[in-house]
């Protein structure tokens, strides 16, 4: 892809989230349908549109492309509405089943936006509280053949969309840093489940991670899937915006203390490389000072794979693949990462062993 496309790209994201003020280059129409894909492959269509928005009418894309981009746009801010409904529908379903909860992501990111309606929406992730085995035998009543791994399992698929249900919100590969991990979601889990929000109406209320939970977890989730299969700029989107609401100097102390002992710091820099290059993040909002050589290493990974990894050829592989060679190629994958966070690869094929035993075991809760 032509450089002048990939730069007119972020360019264009500064204009949609207000730190850019114009873009460099004038396109012609296959530069545009290039750029109109590149924000297909990270999900930042609606984003994007909104800088379009603010375009001088001679920089605009040809009139075709324009309205189809803008009829992407409207659906999205559907998608949106009917996940604001469905969101506060299945909180209200296990609230009523004696279960708390908090929705983690999705659209409790989004109202963090400028404008919420233009995040591409996904699933619904949510947090119930009660334990693994009391939270699991529940779903079971209802799901009798589910299939649980070590931190979710997927429920009920409502009106099109899916449904994860988590007896915590992550893990990691390290046997160490996950113990580590799985104190602070412990310590952390009543501010979270007492954090209650409403949506778009006052009758969408759902339970939201408060913004100190988010500066680890989204971080977080922005790593695991950097290991699992790919992440996109979507997610990094999130995570400027999850650190825009700001923090004083004791929270700031605390979140980088906790993602030192989470052993996190250098990805924390390389993430704060991308923010700062991509959405031109104020320094004030800066969690460590950004690495360079990470950043450009993680930046790539992100134009390649595009959003959760699905544009990348190891992802197709692996969709046609048996699970031996799927694990092989998972391996392979992690090993590029080995210099820069040893820990997590080292672990990883080690967890996989393990995790594959763990859920044996998991098939036997009732």
């Amino acid at each position: 892809m032509p450089n002048n496309i990939t730069e007119t790209f972020f360019e264009l994201i500064r204009l949609g989230i207000g730190t850019g003020n114009k873009i460099s280059n004038t396109l012609n129409t296959k530069e545009w349908e290039a750029l109109f894909e590149l924000c297909k492959k990270q999900t930042l269509l609606g984003i994007a549109f909104s800088g379009i928005e603010k375009l001088k009418a001679e920089e605009l894309p040809p009139k075709p492309l324009l309205l189809v981009w803008h009829n992407y746009c409207l659906q999205i801010k559907q998608q949106n509405n009917k996940l604001n409904r469905l969101t506060a529908i299945v909180t209200e379903k296990f609230e009523k089943e004696g279960f708390r909860s908090v929705i983690l992501k999705g659209q409790g990111i989004a109202r963090l936006y400028d404008q919420p309606e233009r995040r591409m929406p996904g699933d619904i992730d949510i947090w119930i509280e009660g334990g693994r085995k009391r939270v699991l035998a529940y779903v079971k009543k209802i799901l009798p053949n589910c299939r649980p791994v070590y931190h979710h399992v997927d429920f009920l698929e409502l009106d099109g969309v899916s449904t994860e249900v988590h007896f915590t919100p992550s893990w990691m590969n390290s046997y160490f840093t996950n113990r580590e991990l799985q104190k602070y979601f412990k310590n952390e889990s009543e501010k979270q489940f007492t954090n209650k929000i409403t949506l778009s109406n006052d009758a969408e209320r759902i339970f939201v991670p408060t913004n100190a939970f988010n500066r680890i977890y989204i971080l977080l989730h922005i790593y695991r899937h950097l290991f699992q299969e790919g992440i996109g700029l979507r997610q990094m989107l999130d995570y400027y915006y999850v650190l825009k609401q700001g923090f004083s100097e004791a929270e700031i102390e605390d979140t980088v203390q906790q993602l030192r002992k989470l052993k996190m710091l250098r990805f924390a820099g390389a993430t704060m490389y991308v923010l700062k290059k991509v959405f031109d993040i104020e320094d004030k909002y800066l969690l460590t000072e950004p690495l360079e050589k990470e950043g450009e290493f993680l930046l790539n990974e992100i134009l390649i794979a595009g959003n959760f990894g699905k544009y990348s050829p190891r992802y197709k592989n692996d969709m046609s693949n048996s699970i031996i060679k799927r694990a092989i190629s998972k391996t392979g994958h992690q090993m590029k990462f080995l210099s820069s966070y040893p820990s997590e690869t080292i672990w990883g094929p080690l967890f996989r062993v393990w995790h594959y035993f763990y859920k044996k075991q998991l098939k036997k809760y009732d």
